[in-house]
């Protein structure tokens, strides 16, 4: 079986060095996080179906999800919707590399398109999704944190 937690440590500081420019270092990672576990700020979320099922989860603090839009776009006050698209599309490069890794080891899904939430309390469950990791991403130089939370169901 993967090891889901190994693949998005790998995969979230590469996607953020190549579209933005920014050092993500990983915490130490939770296979067993609580839940229902709680996101702040920007959330976006994609969702997994076929033999690997479940949903995938970055959480970004507002200013966070400001800041890599800014260095996505290279322009200063990105708009509500412009901060949305940027998230949701980082939300898809991780799961899209999560996929491509899942789909390597025999467990063939698809992807949904991404979702956009926004709050200062998003709590989200998978109550019938066996796996369950989280895992907190430090960026030093801005001081903020990307919190990757996976629901998973594989299927052999």
């Amino acid at each position: 079986m993967p090891d889901l937690l190994k693949i998005i440590d790998k995969n979230v500081p590469a996607v953020f060095l190549t579209m933005a420019g920014l050092t993500a270092t990983p915490g130490n990672g939770d296979a067993h996080p609580q839940r229902p576990s709680t996101l702040h700020g920007v959330t976006g979320s994609v969702s997994l179906s076929g033999k690997a099922s479940g949903i995938v989860y970055t959480g970004f603090s507002h200013n966070l999800a400001c800041i890599v839009t800014m260095r996505v776009l290279g322009r200063e006050s990105p708009g509500e919707e412009e901060v949305s698209d940027v998230v949701g599309e980082f939300t898809n490069m991780i799961t899209g590399n999560l996929k491509s890794h899942l789909c390597d080891s025999g467990y063939d899904c698809q992807l949904s398109i991404p979702t956009v939430m926004r709050g200062d309390e998003i709590e989200v469950v998978a109550k019938s999704a066996p796996i369950c990791v989280r895992n907190t991403y430090r960026f030093e130089e801005l001081q903020e944190e990307l919190v990757v939370l996976v629901f998973a169901k594989l299927d052999t």
